[in-house]
This record gives structure tokens, sequence and C-alpha cells, in this order.
């Protein structure tokens, strides 16, 4: 039976989150491992040391994309652009990325939701403010820290909204304390093995966590934060994302070099409507 663009829509808003598979295509997904590898390469050692549990948190913003033809690519690429719109999505905005990198034999990443509108309504509806899309570059599964994700957990409050840190603590990232409920199985939770070059597309206020990477290889994805209905939120909420992301976007050098078609990507906000406050607590009207 097909799976029609409405049924993606309907399971994306249940479910908080959608896997396309065989969204990179090798030559792409070669190059992005390269980029990574290099990019990774120039860390300092302290860089991995304070990033046990996440892997290293190396952020791509606009610079590094005109810096490296293969994020330019992936930025528009026509594929994930397809995706989105089957999701409902025809304009989206790029904020900014990370190159993840979970090492060998490191523990799991802690259980979290990465909201940060919680002050702002549209946060308790099903339209997404912001939405991951996590390109994987190796094939993942539970022995090297595949994604782990608690479906409904976007839309409906779980325990873990009032028992785990809002924040990406010192303590949660260097993992010094395993005990740690947010380190421990959660209700709800399922696993989330992948591909290389497939994408998984969800809502950033979506609980989502990783296994410890218990190979010898390390694992690589890269998480890339859209805006996938930018146009149509309301004006306080547009103001709002333009002004937190505004150290991601371009220099007037940038300016001078970019593609146009990545234009369109752009987070552009003209208004003068008032940024509502970074919240990162869900409150009561998340039941």
């Amino acid at each position: 039976m097909k799976i029609t663009n409405s049924d993606k829509q309907q399971q994306f808003i249940k479910e908080g989150f959608y896997l396309f598979e065989n969204i990179l295509e090798p030559e792409i997904l070669t190059e992005l491992r390269l980029i990574s590898d290099k990019v990774l390469s120039q860390q300092e050692e302290v860089h991995f040391e304070q990033q046990r549990t996440t892997g290293s948190m190396v952020m791509i913003d606009w610079e590094m994309i005109y810096e490296y033809n293969g994020l330019t690519e992936l930025i528009a690429y026509p594929k994930m652009l397809a995706a989105l719109a089957e999701l409902g999505f025809d304009e989206p905005k790029f904020g900014h990325g990370r190159i993840i990198r979970k090492p060998s034999h490191s523990p799991p990443l802690f259980w979290h939701e990465d909201g940060r509108f919680w002050d702002d309504p549209v946060s308790y509806t099903s339209q997404p403010i912001q939405c991951f899309l996590m390109y994987y570059l190796t094939d993942t599964n539970i022995e090297n820290g595949c994604l782990r994700v608690i479906p409904g957990s976007h839309l409906k409050r779980h325990p873990l909204h009032d028992r785990v840190s809002p924040h990406h603590t010192d303590e949660l990232r260097r993992f010094t304390n395993p005990d740690d409920i947010a380190f421990q199985c959660a209700e709800g939770e399922i696993d989330v093995p992948v591909k290389a070059g497939d994408l998984v597309m969800g809502y950033g206020t979506l609980f989502h966590a990783a296994h410890a990477n218990q190979t010898n290889q390390s694992r690589t994805v890269l998480t890339m934060w859209y805006y996938p209905d930018f146009v149509d939120l309301p004006e306080c909420t547009q103001a709002t994302v333009a002004y937190l992301e505004t150290c991601n976007q371009l220099t007037a050098m940038t300016r001078e070099r970019k593609p146009a078609s990545l234009e369109p990507l752009r987070i552009v906000y003209t208004g003068d409507a008032e940024p509502i406050k970074q919240q990162w607590t869900p409150g009561q009207n998340l039941r």
C-alpha cells in the first residue's frame, strides 16, 4: 500500500518525527564524510573531553557552509527539500547545524528536548517552530549509538519533562553521574536505527537521546536546524527566531559570494514585533 503525503504528515504530527530513506547520494555522502573528518581534526582535545556524551558539537554556520561546497549543496539539497514538501513545508528556512561524532566506546547521550520557545503559544500546537534534520553518515544500530526517541512527547507531557534538566549541563555532557535519570531507559522510548544517507526529521521539542557507542568505530551525524514553516508563524515568533539566529547569519563578506540558490533559505524578518523571551521548560499547557 502506497504511503501518501497526507499519511506522512499525519505520522509526523502524531509521532513527532519521520524517517526518509536514501536521501543522500553516494557522492555527497562521501564528500560530507571528508568535510567532517577535516573539521573535527582541527578541534582541540579538550573539546572532545567536554563532550563525552554528545560527541563533538562543532557549529555549522553560514561561514562554514560557504567554505565547503558539500555543505553549500546540502543546505538546499533537492531531495531534502522534496521530503520537506511531502510533509507540507514548501518554504523552509535554515538556522544552523552541528557536526556530531560519537567516538568509539563512548557513553550514551542523555534524554533531552531542544525546545526553547515554551513561552510561545505555538509550541503547544502541531505547527513546528524548529525542527532537526539528522543526516547520518554511517549506518547506526543499538551497538554503535543509534537514535532513541519518545514518540508523541512533543505534544504530550512526559515524566521526563519534570525530571531532567532542560539544559545541556557540564555534568550531563561529561557523564559525571551515570545514574542520572537522563541516561536511563524511558517510558515509551523506541530505537531509530538508520542507514548511511538516511534523514530523520523531528520536532525540536521531541525527546530524543542515543545509545552508547560500544564499537571500535565512531559514528557521525550532521544535525541541521531548520524552521520549516517560518513564513506562516506569527510575527512575534518570526521576530524571536530571527533574533536567536542572528549570530549564525551571513556577514558582509559572505553575502558577496553566496549562491543565489540559498537566498530563499535565509531567515529574514523586517517587522517590528518584539521577540519572545527564551524558555526551555514547558508550562502547564503541555498536558
